[in-house]
């Protein structure tokens, strides 16, 4: 027997039917794929009704974790993985 996979929603179930039914999904204004090692990223700049934000989904063996981060942080998230790296002596250089 052959299993659906399962899908993703940034919210409940019903609440997205509701929105796919009126026409309101997210717009992708920009995205980028990465791999590194065993693992894909996949990073977008979305668009909603609510406004813009920055998905990050990881992808390892058949696993999917995202997060959202509200353009209006997209600024300081990546300035504290900047400084992470940084004291952590990990920096690219």
């Amino acid at each position: 027997m052959h299993k659906k996979p399962p899908i993703f929603l940034p919210f409940g179930k019903q609440a997205a039917v509701k929105l796919a039914a009126s026409g309101k999904m997210d717009n992708i204004i920009e995205a980028r794929e990465l791999q590194i090692e065993r693992k894909h990223f996949y990073v977008e700049l979305r668009e909603n009704e609510r406004g813009k934000f920055l998905r990050i989904t990881e992808e390892a063996h058949g696993r999917r974790n995202s997060i959202i981060v509200p353009s209006t942080g997209a600024d300081e998230f990546t300035a504290a993985i900047s400084e992470v790296l940084t004291n952590n002596g990990s920096a690219p250089l």
